[in-house]
């Protein structure tokens, strides 16, 4: 995988997705399993859709629950832009679910993205979501 963020769907039921959130950006990287409902992938696309709208234009997904009370990982991408000119970046969260005798793991990545790559990100949301099956892969730089 190149610079990026990945949702893979690893199985699925009538309720909800098992998705794996990876995210790289050419330094660090980090995966995690998350529990989604289903039509959460569209809801997500949909809140994302269009931005940015202006220069101040901020947008969070969240995935999952943090911390050790909640089954399975988590994780964030908070999207924001960094100027006056509109240049956007995502910041990434990830942590691994908390398991008995192992303590659970985490990254924070901040990559820039397009506009362009934020588009393309939410139609494979969206086509996620459809096709209960693959991958939506966001394309980012750093």
């Amino acid at each position: 995988m190149g610079a990026g963020v990945c949702f893979e769907v690893l199985w699925n039921d009538a309720d909800m997705f098992e998705v794996r959130v990876s995210a790289r950006n050419g330094l660090f990287s980090g995966s995690a399993n998350n529990y989604l409902s289903i039509g959460g992938l569209v809801e997500s696309a949909e809140k994302l859709r269009s931005f940015p709208r202006n220069p101040s234009d901020k947008r969070t997904l969240d995935f999952g629950a943090f911390g050790p009370q909640f089954a399975g990982g988590a994780a964030t991408l908070s999207f924001y832009c960094g100027d006056s000119a509109g240049h956007a970046s995502v910041e990434v969260k990830i942590e691994s679910d908390h398991r008995e005798k192992i303590p659970a793991q985490s990254v924070l990545l901040i990559s820039a993205v397009e506009p362009a790559a934020v588009d393309s990100f939410v139609s494979d949301l969206s086509r996620l979501e459809a096709d209960q099956r693959g991958r939506a892969f966001l394309r980012t730089s750093w």
